[in-house]
């Protein structure tokens, strides 16, 4: 896309990812200048007091905290012609166990309900539960996984450990890991500097 005067389109993309229990963003630049030109310059500012990135194709960013962020992509040719785009992104821990409980007995189970907070599909969220003994001697572990979870979707868990019931005594349950679906187009259809 080419705007009047031969200016470059500068586009970005953003997914939450990586890491669980962290507030990780990838943000795909999607930066394209005029026929016959290159991208020689790519810059991030992610509006948290984080010193600005380089970062051409793909760059990712921890986030201190969650809330609504202004990050800005400034995108400079091999003409010297830079562009800035600067977005609002909601930074959010994407897939969260909104409640669960420990059932004791034969076998102890943990059951609960986890909510994909992203406006993207999760295409996997792995949830794990520890269990322990009165003690604090963890005694198994086990996993579900809900597939395909569905932007503002909850869906509901089970994780039984029916080989220590008679000892377990409490547990510990968090989301172990999510994969999320990206961009159609990570990277953008002109070259960057002939050298990257």
């Amino acid at each position: 896309m080419l705007r009047p005067g031969g200016a470059a389109d500068r586009r970005f993309h953003v997914v939450p990812g990586r890491e669980p229990g962290e507030l990780d963003y990838a943000f795909f630049d999607h930066s394209v200048t005029v026929p016959g030109h290159y991208i020689t310059g790519i810059s991030w500012d992610f509006g948290d007091g984080s010193a600005p990135e380089e970062g051409y194709g793909m760059v990712f960013h921890r986030f201190p905290a969650e809330g609504t962020y202004r990050v800005t992509l400034v995108a400079t040719d091999d003409r010297g012609v830079a562009g800035t785009v600067t977005k609002e992104v909601l930074v959010q821990y994407p897939a969260v166990i909104r409640e669960w409980r420990l059932t004791l007995g034969w076998p102890a189970a943990v059951t609960g309900e986890v909510v994909n907070r992203t406006d993207r599909t999760l295409d996997s969220v792995v949830i794990k539960a520890k269990f322990y003994s009165a003690e604090d001697v963890r005694l198994t572990e086990g996993t579900a996984e809900i597939v395909g979870l569905e932007p503002g979707e909850v869906a509901l868990f089970t994780i039984k450990a029916p080989e220590y019931s008679a000892r377990i005594f409490y547990a510990k349950v968090f989301v172990d890991s999510f994969t999320v679906e990206c961009p159609e187009e990570p990277y953008p259809p002109w070259p960057y500097a002939p050298d990257r």
